[in-house]
């Protein structure tokens, strides 16, 4: 896409995950309806609705302090690419049909992408969890 290229949305992940601090993610957790709603009313994003729902789980656990056995980077990568969902005139406005959210999809895959063992490791972890809390001996 000539708009919007993949080293943009890397820059986008990069300078939003060295600058995250814990306000954003409870900032990102407070949107998480309207997040939620967007990607549920878009057909760029809404194929990402499970991720995004993963997504949401992560941050909650790592800040709740139920889960830390990850980078803070990846932490502050997925609060950057949820929060930028959110933003209307980020680097393809929103307002703009079908290519308005093109941005967001390759923003929020690159970050599933550039996080996938980290997300692997957390799915990896939550499932431990169920199969622990199924135990009755």
């Amino acid at each position: 896409m000539k708009f919007f290229s993949e080293r943009r949305a890397r820059r986008i992940l990069k300078d939003g995950a060295d600058g995250a601090d814990r306000e954003q993610l409870e900032d990102t957790l407070k949107n998480r309806q309207r997040i939620l709603d967007k990607v549920i009313a878009n057909s760029s994003l809404a194929p990402y609705l499970s991720q995004v729902k993963t997504l949401f789980q992560l941050i909650q656990d790592y800040v709740r302090g139920n889960y830390r056995e990850i980078p803070w980077w990846s932490i502050g990568a997925v609060a950057t690419a949820l929060s930028y969902i959110l933003m209307p005139l980020d680097g393809i406005p929103d307002v703009i049909p079908v290519a308005g959210y093109l941005d967001d999809a390759v923003v929020l895959k690159l970050c599933l992408d550039m996080i996938s063992r980290d997300l692997q490791q957390y799915r990896l972890s939550k499932e431990d969890d169920h199969t622990m809390e199924g135990d009755t001996d």
